[in-house]
């Protein structure tokens, strides 16, 4: 896996909604700490939700794709 693209930050502050950008910081890291399959299965969830709507992403979502992920290794 290679490194990140050195405009991820901006692109992901574009599909943010602008008043949760903390939010969804402490979240995403949050994120991180899952193991690999509940990375994979935020991630994906992320990626389906920037892919088939329109709008910015706000953090209410990325939690509960955060707890859907936590919860499909149980």
């Amino acid at each position: 896996m290679g490194e990140l693209p050195d405009d991820f930050a901006d692109s992901l502050a574009r599909i943010l909604d602008p008043n949760d950008h903390e939010a969804a910081a402490e979240i995403i890291e949050a994120a991180t700490m899952l193991d690999d399959v509940g990375l994979r299965r935020f991630m994906l969830l992320f990626a389906a939700r920037v892919r088939d709507a329109d709008g910015p992403v706000s953090a209410e979502e990325l939690r509960t794709f955060l707890q859907q992920a936590a919860r499909a290794r149980r």
